[in-house]
């Protein structure tokens, strides 16, 4: 059996105001704030959190919202307790502009299959640090016509 190599290829649009290597960093910053999901206890949670974000980060969903790393490590905790054994992922490219990134995710299981998705706005310091994190679930809404004769 032949083993062939997978490469990834993430796409990023940068807009005015931000560089390839901050879009970078805010985009691994984002992602760190995915990894603290794996980590076992809130006090290992805050401290992956406290090193790329900012001592008063925001962070927002449709369900709840707090600031600052410790308080963003407890809904964690929370949302973690609420769906054991999924994980968040980044599902799409990033799309940067000043000093915000947006992208898709997903909430996932080992097995890949996904209980929820949506998209995040990140705006971070021009050194890469998150200031704030707004998620949303599943697509916008459609808008929808309706004809009258």
């Amino acid at each position: 059996m032949s083993r062939e190599s997978v490469s990834r290829q993430e796409p990023v649009v940068l807009g005015d105001g931000v560089t390839q290597d901050l879009a970078q960093t805010a985009t691994a910053a984002a992602s760190r704030v995915h990894e603290a999901w794996t980590a076992p206890d809130t006090g290992k949670r805050a401290a992956l959190l406290a090193e790329v974000c900012a001592d008063d980060v925001a962070y927002a969903n449709p369900l709840k919202s707090c600031v600052g790393p410790r308080a963003l490590a407890e809904l964690i905790g929370e949302l973690t307790a609420a769906y054991p054994g999924y994980l968040p992922v980044r599902t799409s490219g990033v799309d940067a502009h000043h000093d915000a990134v947006r992208y898709a995710w997903a909430l996932r299981d080992r097995a890949g299959q996904s209980v929820l998705t949506g998209v995040e706005i990140v705006r971070f310091t021009p050194e890469g640090r998150l200031t704030s994190i707004v998620s949303f679930f599943g697509e916008p809404p459609q808008i929808r016509y309706t004809y009258q004769a």
